[in-house]
């Protein structure tokens, strides 16, 4: 079986903490979602010349840029902001997408998503890496429980569950990765599976 790859994962920041509902009521508590962290601080290497002078989060795929199919699955699932690492050519991303990002769909009420940035490059002269890139944007998310998936992933059929960011609180994992297999054309992943379900770093 082909080395799977990661995508997406709720991440733990400290220990969840419990608060007690200010008012009681009967009705079954609402699953709250979890902001997230888009990655989108890379350079790109392998997408040259096309990331020489646009973001790789940036390309278009079907008529719209990557990080834009995130942000409609993050807007569709109720995820109430985002934060957005950047840092080659990064200035490209804010001036793209603003602040907010909205969704308007005729059988549907308009949900809208905030938009934060980490800026790597403007602060720092470059990339932080990933653990350093998540470390940077913790402030921001101000969250115990996040979701993680790098910006520069096409994979518009996932859909940040929030009853997966429920699960996951109850489960006391310190993380949950997404995996799906690699393709023929690269077989080795970063990750494998044990029997159990568990991920292997390989």
């Amino acid at each position: 079986m082909a080395g799977p790859e990661a995508w997406a994962l709720p991440c733990n920041r400290v220990a969840p903490v419990s608060h007690a509902p200010l008012i009681p009521s009967t009705a079954p508590p609402a699953r709250a979602q979890a902001p997230a962290l888009l990655l989108a601080a890379g350079r790109g290497e392998r997408m040259r010349p096309l990331t020489d002078h646009t973001p790789k989060p940036l390309l278009q795929v079907h008529g719209r840029p990557l990080l834009a199919w995130h942000l409609q699955a993050l807007a569709r699932a109720g995820v109430p902001r985002v934060v957005i690492n950047t840092a080659w050519l990064g200035e490209q991303i804010p001036e793209y997408f603003g602040s907010f990002f909205g969704l308007q769909r005729s059988t549907e009420k308009r949900q809208q998503l905030s938009i934060l940035y980490s800026h790597e490059g403007r602060d720092f002269g470059d990339a932080l890496e990933t653990a350093g890139g998540i470390a940077r944007a913790l402030p921001l998310l101000d969250a115990d429980v996040f979701w993680l998936a790098a910006g520069d992933v096409f994979m518009p059929a996932f859909g940040f569950d929030s009853a997966a960011v429920h699960n996951f609180r109850e489960g006391g994992a310190l993380a949950r990765l997404w995996l799906v297999p690699n393709p023929p054309q690269h077989p080795r992943g970063d990750f494998g599976l044990s029997e159990t379900g568990l991920a292997l770093n390989l």
